[in-house]
């Protein structure tokens, strides 16, 4: 016969050489399944009422919940990318324009790189560089890769797709089994009940404020760069904005991906207050909102200071890339509260255990 720790050493290695195995075998399913449970944890208040509307049927209450959520975010989405849809069109046409006023696309950017040049000249020598030869050499490089990453583009909205639904199929069972999960979950951990739920709940707060940071912080630079492009005349400023509000998750950069380019063009084209009025705007105000907001919404849930939460988030971007987003914050919070037990624990040390 075997000793019982032998035996525990042995299911305990087996376990991590199988859990490798299975990490390998579902890593193309990392994000589909992240963002179900994302959207799983964020959504389950909505599925508890629907549960409740059933009488307590957990199929039929799973998928008028995952039905609920895709059409959540089909509508409103639909309802934006055609008015974005809208106004790209009107935008393509006013460059149409502006670029056959000007001798055709490559002579339009040839100007605006004259243009640039000439207020370079001021303090450099550009004299020496074929500005001309640049742009039409650029122009058909660009081109080209236009032709040929339409099959990449088209791969792409396929895997996206194939993504999407994975994770709707995940997020039904999340809201049909979930709890049950997570209370298996809990009650392997080798802590007390208590502590068990505390952990459990902290990752579950921690998900939902980075989510409403996210949110938040994506509609508040959206909106702040609309009114900007909108004020200095800039044609599509909701479509401006809608990209200005996605690029919001992009770290260090952002929105400053839409405000920087209209603020240059504006200075180029001979619009220099409302250039300079826009790069201050962007500069000062909708980079404030992510600095701000962000660790506010997610503090304001989480026992985290802002400082900390700032580094994890761009650490998190850093190593999974916009995962991190939601990643970060979630180890930062579980850190923190593994150590408060740890100290609550140590602090114990000598005491009576309770019988």
């Amino acid at each position: 016969m075997y000793s019982r720790t032998t035996t525990i050493w042995f299911l305990g290695i087996s376990a991590l050489c199988v859990a490798a195995v299975a990490f390998v075998i579902t890593q193309p399913f990392l994000y589909p399944v992240a963002f179900a449970i994302i959207l799983a944890v964020v959504f389950y208040p909505v599925h508890e009422r629907i549960l409740k509307s059933t009488s307590n049927k957990p199929g039929m209450a799973s998928l008028l919940s995952t039905l609920a959520l895709l059409f959540l975010f089909c509508v409103p989405l639909m309802i934006v990318l055609t008015l974005a849809a809208n106004e790209a069109i009107a935008a393509a046409q006013y460059l149409t324009r502006k670029s056959a006023a000007e001798g055709g696309f490559t002579g339009f950017l040839t100007i605006m790189a004259d243009r640039l040049a000439l207020l370079l000249g001021r303090w450099i020598d550009v004299s020496r560089y074929d500005i001309r030869g640049m742009v039409s050499s650029r122009v058909q490089q660009a081109g080209m890769w236009a032709l040929g990453s339409g099959a990449l583009i088209l791969s792409g909205f396929v895997r996206i797709a194939f993504n999407a639904t994975i994770m709707l199929v995940i997020v039904f069972f999340l809201f049909r089994d979930g709890t049950r999960w997570v209370r298996g979950a809990a009650g392997a951990i080798p802590l007390s009940p208590m502590n068990a739920n505390r952990l459990m709940n902290n990752i579950s707060d921690t998900i939902v404020a980075n989510v409403y940071g996210v949110l938040l912080v994506g509609i508040g630079q959206g909106v702040l760069t609309g009114i900007a492009l909108a004020f200095v005349g800039i044609p599509s400023p909701l479509l401006l904005g809608l990209l200005a509000g996605i690029a919001s998750v992009i770290p260090v950069v952002g929105p400053s991906l839409v405000w920087l380019p209209a603020g240059v063009y504006l200075i180029f084209t001979g619009a220099t207050w409302k250039g300079i009025f826009l790069l201050l705007w962007g500069a000062v105000a909708v980079s404030a909102v992510d600095n701000v907001l962000r660790p506010w919404v997610v503090s304001g849930r989480v026992e985290l200071h802002p400082l900390v939460l700032i580094v994890f988030i761009l650490g998190g971007v850093s190593a999974f890339g916009f995962l991190g987003l939601f990643l970060g914050p979630v180890i930062a919070s579980v850190l923190a509260a593994l150590f408060d037990m740890l100290r609550e624990e140590i602090s114990k040390v000598g005491e009576p255990v309770p019988q």
